[in-house]
């Protein structure tokens, strides 16, 4: 079942007034090639979706896993999927640009995002005892170097109003946030 989170029209709202049209498909060629590299994945291993819900953050596939090794491949096919969509850059430039973009971002080690997820499963397999706090060292390390760059973008280069954005985001993640790195 596909659901569709209010939030997800005042996404594509903003994108369909911010990105001319040649962009705008990029951008979501872009996010279907990733998601169909989660969903391949997904299904290779036997699994399936139970459902996926579009909104603010993008798409999240709800599935369940009880082997860390195989929600790790899963959690890298959708980044896999998007690295793969950069060889097409001779023939088509903006999807490819898109598809880097989008593939590192969610490498980012902040969970529920892709690389917080194969994190978490790598140290669930590797050190179960301690995978939960060191999920929670590396993201709030991770956000707070994401904070110090963008403050610094925006005091010493006067980037304008990205670095706020990204600011604000990062200390409501780092104050406000879920708890990484929960199991099941």
């Amino acid at each position: 079942m596909i659901r569709v989170r209010p939030s997800a029209f005042l996404m594509a709202a903003a994108l369909v007034l911010l990105l001319p049209l040649d962009w705008l498909c990029a951008v979501l060629l872009a996010s279907a090639v990733h998601e169909i590299g989660h969903l391949a994945a997904i299904y290779t291993f036997g699994g399936h979706a139970d459902s996926v819900t579009i909104g603010l953050r993008g798409a999240e596939i709800h599935t369940v896993f009880v082997d860390e090794r195989k929600e790790l491949f899963c959690a890298a096919a959708g980044p896999a999927a998007s690295f793969l969509l950069i060889s097409l850059y001779r023939f088509s430039p903006k999807p490819a640009v898109c598809a880097a973009v989008q593939g590192m971002f969610n490498l980012i080690p902040v969970y529920p995002m892709d690389g917080g997820r194969m994190l978490r499963c790598f140290l669930q397999w590797l050190c179960p005892r301690q995978a939960d706090r060191i999920c929670r060292i590396v993201e709030g390390l991770t956000i707070s170097a994401v904070f110090v760059l963008s403050l610094r973008l925006l005091i010493y280069r006067k980037d304008g109003v990205l670095p706020v954005l990204v600011c604000v985001t990062a200390l409501t993640r780092l104050l406000f946030g879920k708890i990484p790195c929960k199991s099941g």
